[in-house]
């Protein structure tokens, strides 16, 4: 009773998003480095990765994160974060995007500010929260229902990069997530 009472209350990924960060992997050259630093059961689902459309609540992704940054730091981390969501992820996010932005206009603040239901079909248990501060800047919230480590929020970091791509935007800048809440709330300044 007590496990499944504190699965209910863990952050979820897709399958897909899994696959994402391995296909994120491949795109910087990572992939065999890491595979060869996280445990055995890591490496199996690494080698025989979930189905797409499955929702895990497992370590995993943790773990290849916590690797990439003994390798390559935080900014190796936005990296992979941007490679994952460029690769498999947007083809599934780019619909999305683009159904908001068709409706709403061609802004990055449409955008952050619909983050809850853009990730939703990859996410389970994370919540966004924009404030507006000027017309190219604003705060954005993340919270977890999990604590979670630097890699993690850093990877958010680098997934919410492509939002500035989809509206055109070469300026943009996504800032270091201030952390609190032991773990489970990151505030990151934006700007454009």
């Amino acid at each position: 009773m007590g496990l499944e009472l504190e699965k209910q209350g863990r952050e979820k990924f897709s399958g897909n998003t899994f696959l994402a960060y391995l296909q994120g992997l491949d795109a910087l050259g990572l992939r065999s480095v890491v595979r060869a630093m996280v445990p055995p059961r890591v490496q199996r689902m690494m080698d025989h990765p979930p189905a797409p459309t499955a929702w895990l609540d497992t370590d995993e992704l943790p773990l290849i994160f916590n690797a990439v940054m003994k390798l390559q730091g935080l900014e190796g981390m936005r990296k992979l974060g941007y490679a994952a969501t460029q690769g498999t992820t947007a083809r599934f996010l780019q619909p999305l995007i683009q159904l908001t932005l068709s409706k709403q206009g061609r802004h990055p603040s449409v955008l952050l500010s619909q983050l809850s239901s853009i990730f939703r079909p990859f996410f389970q248990g994370i919540d966004f929260h924009y404030k507006q501060e000027g017309p190219r800047s604003g705060v954005l919230q993340i919270r977890s229902v999990t604590p979670m480590g630097a890699a993690s929020w850093a990877a958010w970091e680098g997934t919410l990069r492509i939002l500035y791509d989809e509206c055109g935007v070469s300026t943009g800048v996504v800032g270091h997530s201030q952390i609190s809440e032991q773990g489970r709330l990151a505030t990151l300044k934006v700007r454009w």
